[in-house]
């Protein structure tokens, strides 16, 4: 991708050739050439051409003899900064820092090239140092200069923040970012260096706006007329992964420095971590040293040869070493029974240190204690990112390794083992998960039944948030990735503060720069930070949701890179730097596919990643019998032994359908996940437990009605709708030795309706009782709302309204209906609410209806909601609604989070706080600040009821599907066939009867 050799590249060697030929003027001619040559290509090479090159250079100079270049003070000055940073002096990348100068001497525009984690951001930083630190020690050389380097990705801020822009109102120009730090480094008119960075993507969408300031007019031209002419003493520099999508013209104008894993490879990166954690711990450190080089130099290879990572999710060698070194700094620690020293505080203390008597051997059981750690760390960092198909194979592999240090390693699945610290030895995680004990007060969304791998999870996660590190957790939907976090979020203690945001394919970098300036505190004008004595906690789920732009950039994820690289960001109004501190990402994703996209390896880089495998059928059973079973024990313990039969069969229901009902073009919702069993379960729990649960059948009865309505009703069409009546009479024969009728339970329908005062679940006496009940309900709603509904109750609708009706009635009772215009969705949506009792609220589209208006009246609702103590409201959105898709942007905010960032203004939130203020306090909550905002957010999240009516016909549907993840996860999906036969009869007869008299149209009524 960066290779050029048109006539910018002879340009250059002959510019460099000009500059040897002035520096030694005695040097052999041809000699001066083939520095020329070497100098200038050299750097761009990968390392496979480097002999090809040497090759024509000999063949076309036989005879001339290349002296060795000695750069003196600079190449000792580069090896001291490097010490001095605590880092690895390795000859390679030392020569490669050397190369980034000899670019910058020919080119004004530099560019360097590299997988992550290959030291460019170190490469550059370290010859800046240098050629300071060489002017401040009065060099000769007019290269050695003081160096300033400006820092910014230009993917992270639109091309308006970029480069400046009019306002469209007023006609002012205002400057961009590029224009800001230009005429910084201009109004400096001292022999000073000044580099602007441009550290993210090259794509043409930005770049090509550069080609005047890279070619040797050096003149950055803006859209107000205005040019600026760069001075001599300004490079512009770009710290790219690749040039993939660049265009000839600008990698023609750049100077390029490729960096590759050979030049400085893992091994430094544990070097220097042993320096520093010998501060610390110097009786370990060599042998911590010692046992992960070994190991990394045997799991390395295996795994990139023989493994299978996290779809999708690739790492690099460094990333996983770097995790690594984390887990070890996260688990030999003071929390797990470790004594670090104090480490000494300058330069002199450390002569001290190095001077004074060798330090006394470790302690017997903190030595076993930490090569335990070694080799447990080992299988959460190289061995936490593989899939799990390759996870018994790469244990089988390393077990060996890990045996010779650490004798202690068991013969068991390691990825199911933890730590004891008294006893220093591996315990099965088994026996550290909790007992469950099922609470009937508690929220069901809130109950978490532990099992080993949400007590790993947890132990992983808590461990790396204290060590104060990111973290990356992905897996299939469903596995419980968000439910786990949050669980830990919910409990983290008082040193961390916590906040969350929801990624959709419309999130873009201004939704995540309003949810860190308004989650995190203000501290100064250009500082944000978690408050006092705290850390903040930011979890960003979905992070690979935002949509590629043309040229594979993602600005949010882009955004997030700066936050972790440099700790900060440009304030979007004034462009000025705003420092992040004390800040942690702890993320969650899908692998990609079906809207999720690939994310940079720049950002992962930062994060130790961990795939949360599918979780097994039996983990599934515990889960949920356990649930079910707590809850049969307190209300009917007579039945509840038929708990664990009735959550085997749905759980294998569950991996049939997931089987054998996959997603198509047409069929797109047909993504079921772990969500739906749950779901399921919430309906058991509702039912009135006097009056419907009685013996065995009417829990059979009940369990046959939620799993139809949970599972069935998505189902598009007859066949398949009968393939899962069939399969559901088959699993209840095999696991409840049971056997009903498909009609028996077919048109079962279960309600609240039927009850005004005390809304008991449940299930309809009869058909006619049914149809009585909607139309005296019906006739109470035309009695008291201005807009008339004319409905006829035929067997379809009673079906949807008592589908729409059960699920509005939960917590968190979201609906997604589903059918083409006319068929009823809007009208039984409205029925529904009025039957609960609830407002049903709906958007007004006018001709300059936009972002803004909709979220006023998102606010509105909100506030109706706290205002009526949380009485529940429904929010009913139709397709033709969507005006702008950041509509479903900040729906999918709300379906998965509760909120949206930044909605409302400082005075508003006030307000807020103060409506909340009695509602969390009788709820027994603090009287905190952060406390009484969560409770708002449950409450919207629990009371806020979005109906959701889209048609499938088109594309629309199957991309939002898509791009807004929540919109399925979120809601429980109601499938709306065109009008039966039966339908249209009764509306006829309906409509005819009604006709008058005079027509006679009684007597051919049947004929008609």
């Amino acid at each position: 991708d960066h290779y050029d050799f048109g006539m910018r590249a002879v340009k250059s060697v002959l510019v460099m050739a000009g500059q040897l030929k002035r520096k030694y003027p005695d040097l052999v001619e041809d000699v001066t050439l083939i520095r020329a040559l070497r100098d200038s290509n050299v750097p761009k090479f990968l390392s496979f051409d480097l002999p090809l090159f040497s090759g024509i250079i000999s063949d076309l100079y036989p005879d001339a003899d290349v002296p060795f270049v000695d750069y003196g003070n600079l190449q000792k000055e580069i090896e001291n900064q490097l010490r001095l940073a605590r880092l690895q002096v390795v000859p390679a990348f030392v020569g490669k820092i050397i190369q980034l100068l000899e670019t910058q001497l020919v080119r004004h525009g530099v560019m360097v090239v590299g997988l992550t984690l290959i030291g460019k951001s170190t490469n550059i930083t370290i010859l800046s140092r240098a050629l300071s630190q060489l002017r401040k020690d009065e060099s000769k050389d007019p290269a050695h200069q003081l160096t300033k380097i400006f820092n910014l990705n230009p993917k992270s801020i639109t091309m308006e923040e970029l480069y400046g822009s009019f306002n469209l109102m007023t006609g002012e120009w205002t400057d961009g970012l590029v224009a800001i730090l230009v005429r910084e480094a201009v109004s400096d008119t001292t022999d000073n260096k000044k580099w602007v960075v441009f550290d993210g993507p090259v794509d043409a969408i930005w770049i090509e706006n550069m080609n005047t300031v890279l070619d040797d007019n050096k003149m950055l031209c803006l859209a107000n007329g205005e040019r600026i002419k760069l001075p001599p003493t300004m490079t512009m520099m770009f710290e790219v992964q690749d040039l993939k999508v660049a265009s000839p013209a600008t990698v023609s104008r750049c100077g390029m420095v490729y960096l590759e894993p050979v030049q400085l490879g893992w091994k430094p990166l544990i070097a220097s971590w042993a320096e520093n954690f010998k501060d610390r711990f110097p009786t370990l450190s060599d042998q911590l040293k010692k046992w992960t080089t070994d190991t990394c130099e045997k799991a390395l290879p295996f795994i990139r040869n023989e493994c299978k990572e996290a779809p999708g999710i690739p790492s690099v060698d460094g990333n996983l070493v770097k995790a690594y070194l984390r887990m070890l700094d996260t688990f030999i620690s003071a929390r797990h029974g470790f004594k670090p020293q104090d480490p000494p505080q300058d330069n002199k203390d450390k002569e001290a240190a190095g001077k004074a008597q060798p330090p006394a051997k470790a302690d017997k059981k903190e030595l076993a204690l930490a090569r335990i750690y070694c080799a447990f760390a080992a299988i959460w960092s190289l061995g936490a990112n593989l899939h799990e198909s390759s996870r018994e194979k790469f244990q089988d592999f390393l077990r060996g390794p890990l045996q010779m240090f650490c004798p202690e390693t068991p013969d068991a699945n390691l990825y199911s083992i933890s730590v004891n610290d008294e006893e220093a030895n591996f315990v099965p995680v088994a026996g550290n998960v909790p007992d469950f004990e099922f609470d009937e007060g508690e929220p069901f969304f809130n109950i978490l039944v532990p099992t080993a791998e949400t007590t790993l999870q947890r132990m992983l996660v808590e461990n790396l948030m204290h060590g104060g590190f990111h973290v990356l957790f992905s897996g299939e939907t469903g596995v419980g990735k968000s439910v786990g976090i949050q669980q830990f979020l919910n409990t983290a203690g008082e040193s961390f503060a916590v906040a969350s945001a929801n990624f959709s394919a419309q999130t873009s970098s201004a939704n995540v720069v309003d949810f860190l300036e308004n989650r995190l505190e203000r501290k100064r004008k250009n500082l944000l930070g978690a408050p006092p004595g705290t850390r903040m906690l930011l979890f960003i789920d979905d992070l690979n949701m935002p949509m590629l732009e043309k040229y594979g950039a993602q600005p949010p994820i882009e955004l997030l890179r700066q936050v972790a690289d440099y700790r900060g960001f440009y304030d979007r109004k004034k462009l000025f730097w705003k420092a992040v501190a004390d800040s942690q990402f702890i993320a969650a994703c899908g692998p990609p596919g079906g809207g999720r996209m690939e994310v940079t390896p720049r950002l992962l880089r930062h994060f130790n990643m961990i795939w949360m495998t599918s979780l097994p059928q039996e983990t599934m059973n515990r889960i949920l019998s356990s649930i079910l079973q707590g809850w049969l024990a307190l209300k009917k313990p007579e039945v509840q032994d038929l708990a664990k039969p009735i959550i085997a069969a749905t759980v294998d229901m569950f991996f049939r359908i997931t089987t054998d009902l996959l997603p198509t073009p047409v069929k797109c919702h047909y993504t079921f996940n772990l969500r739906d069993p749950a779901k399921m379960l919430q309906g058991m729990l509702m039912v009135n437990v006097k009056t419907d649960l009685k013996d065995e059948e009417t829990l059979l009865q009940l369990w046959l009605h939620e799993t139809c309505r949970q599972f069935r009703d998505r189902l598009i069409n007859i066949e398949d709708r009968t393939w899962f009546n069939e399969k559901l009479v088959e699993r209840m024969k095999e696991h409840l030795d049971s056997s009903w009728p498909i009609s028996k339970f077919d048109s079962l329908t279960y309600g609240d309706f039927f009850d005004r005062g005390e809304k008991m679940y449940v299930v309809s006496p009869s058909e006619a009782k049914l149809l009585e009940t909607f139309n005296d309900y019906l006739e109470e709603y035309n009695s008291i709302n201005p807009s008339k509904m004319n409905l006829v109750f035929f067997q379809d609708a009673q079906n949807h309204l008592s589908r729409v009706a059960r699920i509005i009635r939960q917590p968190r009772g979201n609906a997604l209906l589903v059918g083409v215009s006319g068929v009823g969705r809007k009208s039984m949506a409205r029925m529904a609410a009025h039957m609960a009792g609830f407002n049903c609220s709906s958007i007004e589209i006018t001709r300059l209806y936009g972002t803004n208006e909709f979220r006023e009246d998102i606010k509105t609702m909100m506030m109706s909601v706290i205002q009526n103590e949380g009485k529940g409201l429904v929010f009913l959105f139709s397709d033709t609604q969507i005006v702008k898709e950041s509509f479903l942007e900040d729906i999918n905010n709300v379906l998965n989070t509760g909120e949206v960032p930044n909605l409302f203004a400082p005075d508003e939130v006030e307000q807020v706080i103060n409506l909340t203020r009695p509602l969390a306090k009788a709820a027994g909550k603090v009287e905190a600040r952060d406390a009484i905002w969560q409770h708002f957010v449950q409450l919207i999240r629990e009371c806020l009821h979005i109906v959701l009516a889209f048609s499938p016909i088109g594309e629309g549907f199957r991309a939002r599907c898509r791009q807004f993840p929540s919109i399925i996860n979120c809601a429980s999906i109601d499938w709306y066939d065109p009008w039966p036969e039966e339908a249209l009869i009764a509306v006829a007869n309906r409509y005819y009867k009604e006709a008058p008299k005079e027509l006679g149209l009684d007597s051919i009524l049947g004929e008609l």
